[in-house]
């Protein structure tokens, strides 16, 4: 008896793409946007309304009129339909390119900025 076996090439890990911790489903779906975080200091800008391009359970990529810059966090309202919110939260700029009509691909990975303190009563019960 013989036994086959699958040669696979080793993947490289040089594109955006292959780096990816989920898959992406390329859907567009309106985006409201607005700058929170940059540099470290609090910012308070107005929404911008936009369309996404792809999107996943750990980020998304949108078509931006604004260039963000690497390391901002935005806060990101995703809508379907005007209806059905598909995602509220924060997102970390983790790319930025421009495409040809002089509009801005922004990719964020999604992240928690809930407070990780814990209540006083719990405090006070460790105690």
């Amino acid at each position: 008896m013989v036994r086959l076996r699958s040669i696979q090439a080793p993947m490289k890990q040089n594109s955006f793409e292959e780096r990816r911790d989920s898959v992406r489903a390329h859907r567009i779906i309106t985006v409201r946007h607005r700058l929170i975080k940059h540099k470290s200091r609090k910012v308070n800008s107005i929404w911008q309304l936009s369309t996404t391009e792809n999107m996943s359970l750990s980020g998304l990529l949108f078509v931006s009129a604004i260039a963000y810059h690497l390391g901002d966090i935005i806060e990101l309202q995703v809508v379907m339909s005007g209806v059905l919110d598909i995602f509220n939260g924060f997102g970390k700029v983790m790319r930025v390119s421009r495409n040809k009509g002089g509009y801005y691909q922004v990719a964020v990975k999604y992240v928690d900025l809930k407070s990780k303190h814990r209540p006083a009563k719990s405090m006070i019960a460790s105690q």
